[in-house]
Formats: structure tokens, C-alpha cells, sequence
């Protein structure tokens, strides 16, 4: 058996290091820059933006149209101490909110050109930075308050992870995380603490 030795010359290790690293640098950027059509054929986006529609009608029952059974509402950051929600709390937790206003919108903020929307196909997560709130319902018992609080609109915002199974039909799980404060100011404002 022959020992041969196997070398490299300075060049040639600049040449694979350099091919190495315009890989690694390549596999993100493909990734995050792949064309915006390409992400929207997918159906967990079309999914996400039918959840985004249901927001506006300000119904539940169309928030609940492609959630599965074993569905979970979780808002963070953690430290709010707002329990875990399974389908049937979020439904009653929804229209709690949802009674709150006249009109509501839950959308995606525009980032580097694009819509603000991210899917990422390993998790079968959807992710977006969104703004939401829309017209305070004055009729309401809570939206009086604060209209008479001098607030006639609420407006917040949050990270939206929504989680699919890997059709994309059904969504498992939504994870809020939101604005602290304007989280902390609406409980206060509701609870009465706050005055005009």
C-alpha cells in the first residue's frame, strides 16, 4: 500500500474556500429572495391571507373556518400571563374582541418591497409583522368605554406565526406576539383604570 499525500496549493485552498462561502452565502439568500410568486402559490399563504380576510368581517365563526380541532391561541411575550387558549376559548376570546369594534383589519407591513409575508416550509409557518385595529364600536358596553376614554380608534400591532399542518389547509396553532403596552394599556383602559 502506497502512502500518498494529498496537497493543496495556496491557491487552490482560496479557490474552495471562496467556492464554500458563496454557497453558504447563496442557500439564505435564495431562500429569503426567492420570487414573491413562487411563496404566494403556496397554499399555506393562501391560507394566511383568507385568516387575514376573516378578521375583517369581524365574525368569529369565519376567524374559526380553517383552524383544526386541536388548535391553540398562545399571546406573547410570556410575561403578559395570558393563558393558552384551545379552540373553544379563542372562539369566546375573539368575539370579546371583535365586539370591541365597528370596523378591524389585521395587515402585514411592508418590508423591503415585498408584503411583509413569510413561509417557513420546514416549521409550515407563516409569519408576519402586521399592523391591527380598525374604528372602536361606541355601541358596544367595553368599545364605549373607550370611545368615552377619548380612544374612537385602537390600533396595535404584533407578529403573527401561524402554524398549518403540512397541507396548509388547517391551522394547528397562532402565536401572537404583541405590542406590551398597548396590551397593557387596552386591559387598563377596559378595567377602568385609565380616565379621560
Amino acid at each position: 500500500m502506497s502512502n500518498a499525500n494529498l496537497s493543496f496549493s495556496n491557491s487552490e485552498i482560496r479557490l474552495l474556500t471562496a467556492i464554500i462561502a458563496a454557497i453558504a452565502a447563496a442557500v439564505p439568500a435564495f431562500y429569503y429572495l426567492r420570487s414573491p410568486s413562487e411563496q404566494e402559490s403556496t397554499q399555506h399563504v393562501r391560507t394566511f391571507r383568507k385568516l387575514l380576510r376573516a378578521y375583517k368581517t369581524l365574525r368569529p365563526q369565519a376567524l374559526m373556518a380553517d383552524v383544526s380541532p386541536d388548535f391553540t391561541h398562545n399571546v406573547l411575550p410570556v410575561g403578559l400571563q395570558i393563558p393558552s387558549r384551545d379552540l373553544a376559548s379563542f372562539k369566546q376570546h375573539s368575539g370579546m374582541i371583535f365586539s370591541l369594534f365597528e370596523e378591524f383589519s389585521m395587515t402585514p407591513q411592508p418590508q423591503g418591497g415585498r408584503d411583509g409575508i413569510q413561509f417557513c416550509p420546514e416549521t409550515n409557518t407563516v409569519i408576519a409583522h402586521c399592523m391591527m385595529g380598525g374604528k372602536v364600536n361606541g355601541n358596544s358596553e367595553k368599545g364605549r368605554i373607550l370611545v368615552e376614554g377619548g380612544v374612537p380608534e385602537w390600533w396595535t400591532e404584533c407578529v403573527l406565526f401561524v402554524r398549518m399542518d403540512t397541507s396548509g389547509t388547517s391551522i394547528k396553532e397562532i402565536r401572537e406576539f404583541v405590542h406590551s403596552a398597548k396590551a397593557q394599556e387596552l386591559r387598563q383602559r377596559l378595567e377602568g383604570i385609565f380616565e379621560k
